[in-house]
């Protein structure tokens, strides 16, 4: 076999591929034209047409995996909440809380890039945090008012949280942290 009919039948076999691994790849393309496109303009001024233009997928591929711009955006969202809870779901935060909330805010800062586009497309920080109590699945409560008094101090914390990203990040992550602890304890007395 000679040398270029082994390149074309290595391309054919790169080509074919089914139709889960497909949909990633057109939702890899359409995410990164996305991203593209919000650095040249508004979220809501971007149209279908040029995110398939530029992406480089058809419109009908397009609408294979998304109905509109805005479930790319909740993706990305999606993606970037499940970084963070993964990275911060490891066993030495159950007895060390305060690690916990420096750990979360460093990954807040670390990134500011993605939330910063998902906030120009509408999205607010505070919903990456959103949808159940994790300090109550690290430290569960034993009754219903200490389940209660966690979910107003993670309330408290996710505000705190908000604000110190939406303020330029000025205070380290260790210093919210210590915050974070001392509200958290304020809250539980």
């Amino acid at each position: 076999m000679k040398k270029t009919e082994s390149a074309d039948i290595e391309k054919r076999r790169v080509l074919r591929l089914g139709n889960a691994q497909s949909n990633k790849l057109t939702r890899e393309c359409l995410t990164t034209a996305l991203v593209y496109l919000m650095g040249e303009k508004a979220f809501d001024k971007i149209t279908i047409t040029e995110l398939v233009k530029r992406s480089g997928v058809s419109r009908t591929a397009f609408y294979r995996n998304y109905t509109t711009k805005e479930d790319i955006i909740k993706e990305i969202a999606a993606d970037v909440k499940q970084a963070i809870a993964e990275q911060l779901n490891r066993p030495e935060y159950e007895t060390n809380l305060r690690k916990w909330y420096a750990d979360c805010f460093q990954i807040v800062a670390d990134n500011e890039k993605t939330i910063n586009m998902l906030k120009k497309a509408g999205l607010s920080i505070y919903m990456l945090f959103d949808g159940g109590s994790i300090v109550d699945d690290l430290i569960p409560s034993k009754t219903w008012m200490g389940h209660y008094c966690k979910r107003a101090a993670e309330a408290a914390i996710g505000t705190t949280l908000t604000e110190w990203f939406e303020s330029g990040m000025k205070e380290s992550p260790e210093d919210m942290a210590d915050l974070c602890c001392l509200i958290h304890t304020k809250i539980m007395s």
